[in-house]
């Protein structure tokens, strides 16, 4: 089985290092999946769930925000503001947040302040989907 150099980075620091031999990510025409020897791309990532699997064959989820990737001669680097495991998911925080973001879309404030209100929303519902207090499907 092929596998690939895969680097996640978050603004705190490193998420993951290591030899993945697939990544999905998600991205605003939905997900793109890259395997060994993808061509190489730049793209935004946009909050949602990404999943990659090691080596290994273990799989796992992280809740990520915007940034972007890059497949570059087979290495792949996601650069994120931030990445997290479903068990470091606060819910409480994640609902009080989802409830600020839906009460600023209904203030109809500026076209700049509804978009990030729109993002922030969409991050917080990703994020309780991850955790478990969400269906999937939403």
């Amino acid at each position: 089985m092929n596998s690939f150099n895969l680097k996640i980075y978050e603004s705190d620091g490193v998420f993951y290092e290591g030899e993945a031999i697939k990544v999905t990510i998600p991205a605003y025409d939905g997900e793109y999946g890259i395997w060994a020897d993808h061509e190489n791309v730049v793209m935004a990532v946009v909050p949602g769930i990404l999943r990659f699997t090691t080596f290994e064959e273990k799989t796992y989820l992280a809740s990520v925000s915007n940034g972007m990737f890059r497949v570059d001669n087979g290495d792949v680097l996601v650069l994120v503001e931030t990445a997290e495991h479903p068990e470091e998911i606060d819910v409480e925080r994640a609902r009080r947040r989802e409830q600020a973001a839906r009460d600023a879309i209904r203030e109809k404030r500026s076209l700049r302040e509804y978009r990030l209100a729109e993002l922030q929303l969409k991050r917080e519902l990703v994020r309780l989907k991850l955790a478990g207090k969400r269906d999937l499907e939403d």
